[in-house]
């Protein structure tokens, strides 16, 4: 019959047919002889994702890490000159406490006009916040951007907003874009009348190139939005964020928020005038309009949180431009951080942990935004 022939098992051939490992130890051999790769298997294992590595972390803009360093720098600066002025001049008199406290209070009634303007340019854009919803947050934005980078504020605005208005974080953006144009048309307004027409700093050449600039600028963005609006997917990325800035063409609606505009700008010059006066600085109107513009415009300029050194910088200029000493200048730099950063920064952060739940809830919101 000759030799009997001796069965091999298939290379492929399940586990079942293998001969242990662990003769020993038959339940380890059994482990080691499960396999992943085998499409046939009856008992695949489950793949468990690697847990992303820190090199995944989310990085600052070169932008925010520009702002970061000129804010360094700047206030290096500012703080370097300081050290070589007289002592301060820091309020003292009970005329000029209650001066200090005036300020606050106007501090404190413009950031109310402010949020009353954003409630109702959300409210044009169809959303639906509760006001005190929309009061809160500003306060909240403002604490934010008094200690974040990169105005951070306005995205916690964001994230918190859209859900309880129940529109998109696009709308919200959007509402936040119009209310920096409005700014910067009534600031552009205040440069030209206060430095041109008062103070005589600002020459005709200089507001003839103002204008040709913001023509300039108004028709390159109606190009551009004609661009867009011919390209489907960009108009679908875009209209939220430019309806809030578009609607202000409406004439009541428009007029009707920059009139607020001005208001506002209105109270804040009588901030800056009340701390010249809790430091024996006296200005008037004119003066007063004169240093929120100059402050503003130094606030174009990338920078860290609260315009840290470029404004400070603003207003030791401005100061000495309008006849102050050293010692005054950095009186009223100190008086003025004060009024504009404590109170709203502390008023922020206690509506933040007590209404919307601190930190840990900002997270989970910026995470689901995410998902």
């Amino acid at each position: 019959m000759g030799r009997p022939r001796r069965w091999h098992a298939p290379e492929n051939s399940g586990s079942r047919d293998r001969v242990p490992a662990y003769p020993d130890d038959p339940a380890r051999g059994r482990a080691r002889s499960l396999s992943t790769e085998t499409p046939t298997s009856e008992h695949p294992l489950a793949a468990v994702a690697p847990p992303p590595p820190a090199a995944q972390r989310r990085r600052r803009s070169p932008l925010s890490l520009l702002g970061i360093l000129v804010s360094v720098v700047a206030l290096g600066g500012v703080v370097y000159w300081a050290l070589q002025q007289d002592a301060p001049t820091l309020p003292s008199s009970p005329a000029e406490v209650a001066a200090l406290i005036g300020a606050i209070a106007l501090y404190g009634l413009a950031t109310v006009v402010r949020a009353e303007r954003w409630q109702r340019l959300l409210v044009d854009e169809r959303a639906k916040p509760h006001r005190a919803d929309t009061y809160a947050l500003t306060v909240v934005g403002y604490a934010g951007n008094n200690i974040l980078p990169a105005r951070a504020g306005d995205a916690i605005r964001v994230v918190l907003m859209a859900p309880r208005a129940e529109c998109s974080k696009r709308t919200v953006v959007g509402t936040l874009l119009a209310e920096r144009l409005l700014d910067v048309a009534v600031l552009l307004v205040i440069f030209v009348v206060v430095g041109y027409g008062l103070l005589g700093e600002v020459g005709g050449n200089s507001v003839e190139l103002i204008a040709i600039v913001a023509i300039v600028g108004v028709a390159a963005a109606g190009v551009g939005w004609r661009f867009v609006r011919r390209n489907e997917k960009l108009h679908g990325l875009l209209a939220p964020i430019a309806s809030s800035t578009l609607g202000l063409r409406r004439a009541h609606h428009g007029l009707l928020l920059v009139g607020m505009t001005i208001v506002i700008w209105a109270i804040e010059a009588g901030v800056w005038m009340s701390v010249g006066a809790a430091v024996g600085f006296g200005m008037d109107p004119i003066e007063g309009l004169y240093l929120v513009a100059l402050a503003s415009v130094f606030s174009l300029i990338p920078s860290g949180p609260g315009y840290a050194g470029t404004q400070d910088a603003a207003v030791t200029i401005g100061i000495k431009a309008l006849g102050g000493t050293g010692g005054t200048a950095v009186g009223y730099l100190l008086m003025l951080r004060f009024v504009i950063v404590v109170p709203i920064t502390i008023l922020g952060l206690i509506l933040l942990a007590a209404r919307y739940g601190g930190l840990s809830k900002l997270r989970s919101a910026r995470a689901e935004a995410r998902s």
